[in-house]
């Protein structure tokens, strides 16, 4: 019962996390709520007893991608968000329609393909097999989007500078 009670506040802090990152207009309480978003998965992750997963949910998404986006939003002007912008779109319907539409086309096949939980086999999962299945087919790729991302910081760090216009001395007349 206990487990149950913490799924459901874990949840909640997940989903409302979520919500909140969505809806903020200012982004530095976006970020903040996201990560709030982030504790929660990494709770959901402990109740199956997945620990390391937890904690590089913490460490990864928390730590590093957290702080990554409070330096890039330091960096831009808009903070706040007080630009006078309507809060939705007008065309939220038919981007509602668009994303069902994605989820039945693409996500709805694969995830009626999974065994029933009578016919599924037990795992002894282990860090070192999880590891080999997260990194042996997408080395080449983490190590191409570590390096866009950080020529990304760089490029974000160059723009916040600005131009330096040289200083104009007296010249002499």
């Amino acid at each position: 019962m206990n487990e149950e009670i913490a799924f459901w506040m874990l949840s909640a802090i997940a989903v409302l996390g979520a919500l909140v990152a969505v809806r903020k207009r200012n982004l530095i309480h976006g970020v903040f709520a996201l990560m709030v978003f982030f504790a929660g998965l990494a709770g959901l992750f402990l109740l199956l007893l997945a620990e390391f997963i937890a904690a590089a949910q913490i460490l990864v998404y928390i730590g590093a991608v957290g702080i990554l986006l409070l330096f890039a939003i330091m960096l831009t002007e808009r903070v706040a968000g007080d630009d006078g912008r309507r809060m939705t779109s007008r065309g939220w319907f038919w981007g509602l329609v668009a994303a069902v539409a994605v989820f039945v086309v693409l996500l709805l096949p694969p995830i009626q393909q999974f065994p029933s939980p009578e016919h599924a086999r037990a795992i002894e999962p282990s860090v070192k097999e999880l590891g080999e299945k997260l990194m042996h087919p997408y080395v080449v790729t983490l190590e191409v989007l570590a390096l866009l991302l950080t020529a990304a910081l760089i490029g974000a760090v160059t723009a916040a500078q600005g131009v330096r216009m040289p200083k104009e001395e007296d010249s002499p007349e």
